[in-house]
């Protein structure tokens, strides 16, 4: 299943990966993990087919690492069919609720095609 394959490759890069949502015992601590999620479904003008768009966030107490983006973007790559959607990511930052500390985070989305059943 794809969700798995995603997640198995993400693990390679960082053991905090969840889908969707963080484990509420995660978010008490250091905000360090990343989350995946499906984000789209559309058919093919075409009609023979559909694309799942899966968006991946890297989330980072302070500051992202530099060059995990590329990790992230290169082991996604390595999955069947999967390639980037319009050429890169973009950047967010947030205040961590009650302290002083900066969170950045970096979404990415994905795209891969999926056979009609």
């Amino acid at each position: 299943m794809i969700l798995d394959d995603i997640k198995n490759k993400l693990q390679e890069i960082d053991n905090n990966v969840f889908y969707a949502a963080v484990d509420m015992s995660i978010k008490d601590t250091v905000w360090d993990y990343i989350v995946f999620e499906r984000s789209a479904l559309t058919v093919n003008a075409n009609k023979t087919g559909y694309t799942e768009e899966y968006t991946v966030r890297i989330i980072r107490e302070e500051f992202i690492p530099e060059g995990l983006e590329i990790e992230v973007i290169d082991k996604m790559l390595e999955l069947s069919g999967v390639r980037l959607k319009n050429g890169g990511g973009t950047y967010e930052y947030v205040q961590k609720p009650n302290t002083n500390i900066v969170i950045e985070m970096f979404s990415v989305a994905f795209v891969r095609p999926k056979k009609k059943v």
